[in-house]
């Protein structure tokens, strides 16, 4: 029955709940059982206390008795006045207190804490013949009263002292007497009920613990027993299964299902072994998805896993295909080991195919999105001789392919080693150079009109200089800061520090605008808007003084996501730009929705216009199609007077580049404006 119950869930569940049932009543038992003793232990208590008070209160009654007849005596014989008035005062304070007294032990009192009385016995003592308590005590004060009472003879207050007299001696104390044996006899039938009841309960209790030891604690424990011997056969039979699946998640990806990083190491050198067995070779392919970290942060983090999940199927499907193995090594990267080297155009058809299975639009119940990889490949034995080796220079050349742009394939170089090392070493002194301010600076270079040749503004460029190497280009460490997310740290330090310098230009009078570079990154992680908005209102600088760039690639490949962060800057009064116009494909349409004003050509395009007719008629295209658009356009990289005479001729607003100026300190900058005096308007300037 036992058994059967307990292989049985639904009947183990009712037998659980009548056991919990039964032991549940049993404990209410118990503590009815303990709480009943408590109070007739503690009612018992508060009677003997007050039997106490009460016998107190008799005993005092009857020394109120004897001093009231010892007053009455004196009173009767006192010739002195003055003597016999106090005396007479004291003598109807003992009267009253006796009464007091009496109307306390008949009525009770919550002044003197005494309980009227219950006991039917100890009411006739009060109240009925032969003793009659109450009516003895009422006469001995009515005549002890008329002692008191000169309006009375001689006579009639001694007749009245011989009756209170014989009352006190006899009546009275021989009433307490049998008052007080009462009360000491009801106290002793009260405990005698409260030991019979001690007997009965702790009869009771001793019944019930027996009860629950026989029917509760007894197949408790049986059922547990049973429970240990058959979680002791289900562990030995489940011993190789958790074994199994210990060794899984040892050595398995718990996202993809595939080798995790540990076990893709052990085949990778078990490959390295057969190798050198058989003289062969193989080859390590890594595959990183492009700008996989802000395509999980705008869609979340669960359907990046899905995408994840999905992207590792399909290489997995590519592995096994080719006789190969795959494992996923950390986050969006994954690697491929193909057993036997391919043959160039073998390897080139499995990029190939790599790269199109990729490129499929993936399309799940929640999203639909398609991406792109970059991949690195590195040789046994050419790249390395262990599997760490070949995964590390895999994974640089994969690096490289992502800093070109992503979307293609890069073969290991032992140069590849140097520069990722620089990187990490560039990135580390990066940050400590935001520590120390002395090694960043802002250069400015200026922007001109190109009708007038005026200064008309100038843009803000951050320089690092390196305390060892010197002046490090901004074409290396921008791209260090954008992937490490430094440039976030980098771009609020330029704002703070160009719009700082802004303002003291237009307080010195320097009618001039100010440009600065902004990262998609900044629009994306910090309320940029905002942001500036506060820092020019404290700098009392007006937005319009102030002109935003961004590069035109970054605003077509996070449109979506920051085009709500343009759109506050633009209404907060800010100048909008696109920086290397030309660059990104941008579409008419889209061009059109951006709320920016200005387009910068790239100076890839001002470069090749001279000696190219289509690069020209391209420029021109883009300066019509801006001015179509009511945009002002700037042309940069400008360094000959040819370049700038073309850029005239084809309608372009403004310029900046070489011929103008290279960018320059501060220092410099402020000379330059000086020399160019119509924009040079201090307020204390003195004489012509």
């Amino acid at each position: 029955m036992h058994k059967a119950a307990y292989t049985n869930p639904q009947q183990q569940r009712q037998h659980w709940r009548r056991s919990t049932l039964v032991y549940v009543l049993a404990l209410a038992f118990i503590a009815l059982l303990s709480l009943t003793s408590h109070f007739l232990v503690q009612s018992i208590v508060n009677k003997q206390e007050a039997t106490a008070r009460v016998v107190n209160l008799a005993g005092r009654q009857r020394m109120l008795s004897q001093r009231i007849t010892l007053f009455a005596s004196e009173l009767l014989t006192s010739r002195q006045n003055y003597a016999a008035e106090i005396l007479r005062d004291d003598y109807l304070d003992a009267i009253n207190t006796l009464e007091k007294v009496h109307l306390a032990l008949l009525n009770g009192s919550k002044e003197l804490h005494i309980p009227k009385p219950t006991s039917r016995d100890v009411v006739q003592i009060f109240t009925a013949t032969p003793i009659n308590l109450d009516q003895r005590i009422k006469q001995f004060l009515s005549q002890a009263r008329r002692i008191a009472n000169p309006a009375l003879s001689l006579d009639e207050r001694t007749n009245a002292f011989e009756q209170i007299k014989a009352t006190a001696y006899y009546d009275i104390v021989g009433s307490l007497d049998t008052l007080l044996f009462q009360y000491q006899k009801d106290s002793e039938t009260a405990i005698r009920k409260l030991q019979n009841y001690n007997k009965i309960s702790l009869l009771g209790m001793i019944i019930t613990l027996i009860v629950e030891a026989l029917f509760i604690f007894r197949p408790l424990l049986l059922s547990l027993y049973r429970r240990e011997q058959q979680y002791l056969k289900l562990l030995k039979e489940m011993d190789s299964e958790i074994t199994e699946r210990v060794r899984f998640q040892t050595f398995t990806d718990s996202l993809t299902g595939l080798l995790n990083r540990l076990s893709l190491l052990e085949r990778i050198q078990t490959s390295i072994e057969l190798a050198e067995r058989d003289k062969g070779n193989f080859v390590v392919i890594s595959v990183g998805i492009d700008r996989f970290e802000d395509m999980n942060n705008s869609l979340g983090h669960d359907k990046g896993d899905e995408l994840l999940f999905s992207i590792a199927h399909r290489l997995q499907k590519l592995a096994n295909g080719s006789g190969g193995f795959i494992g996923r090594i950390t986050g969006e990267e994954f690697a491929i080991t193909l057993e036997q080297r391919k043959s160039n155009m073998e390897l080139m058809r499995f990029l190939r195919q790599l790269s199109q299975s990729i490129a499929n639009p993936v399309q799940t119940e929640h999203f639909c999105i398609q991406v792109t990889a970059s991949v690195g490949l590195a040789f046994y034995p050419d790249d390395g001789l262990s599997a760490r080796e070949l995964l590390m220079h895999a994974n640089q050349a994969m690096r490289i392919a992502k800093d070109e742009g992503g979307n293609c394939f890069r073969f290991f170089q032992p140069a590849m080693t140097t520069y990722m090392t620089r990187r990490i070493k560039l990135e580390q002194e990066l940050r400590q150079a935001l520590a120390d301010p002395s090694q960043l600076r802002l250069f400015y270079q200026p922007k001109v009109d190109l009708g007038s040749g005026s200064i008309i503004g100038v843009e803000a460029l951050l320089r690092w200089h390196h305390p060892e190497e010197g002046m490090i280009s901004p074409m290396e460490f921008i791209p260090i800061a954008e992937d490490s997310g430094l440039i976030l740290d980098l771009g609020d330090w330029v704002l703070v520090q160009a719009l700082e310098q802004l303002s003291r230009w237009q307080r010195e009078g320097v009618a001039i605008g100010m440009a600065i570079n902004v990262s998609v990154k900044q629009l994306l992680h910090r309320d940029l808007c905002d942001r500036i908005l506060a820092l020019s209102q404290q700098q009392d600088i007006a937005p319009d003084a102030v002109q935003l760039e961004i590069t035109e690639t970054h605003i077509m490949n996070d449109m979506g996501r920051i085009i709500a962060a343009l759109c506050a800057l633009d209404k907060a009064g800010f100048t909008l730009a696109i920086d290397d116009f030309g660059t990104g494909h941008s579409s008419l349409s889209r061009l059109r929705d951006l709320p920016v004003k200005v387009l910068k050509i790239d100076k890839s395009f001002v470069k090749n216009a001279m000696r190219d007719k289509k690069e020209a008629q391209i420029v021109k295209a883009i300066i019509d199609m801006g001015h179509s658009l009511d945009k002002t356009i700037i042309a940069e990289g400008i360094e000959t007077q040819e370049q700038m005479q073309l850029l005239t001729e084809l309608g372009c607003d403004e310029g900046q580049g070489y011929l103008f100026a290279r960018p320059m300190p501060v220092e410099e900058l402020d000379l330059l404006l000086r020399q160019n005096a119509q924009y040079w308007h201090p307020k204390d300037r003195v004489g012509p």
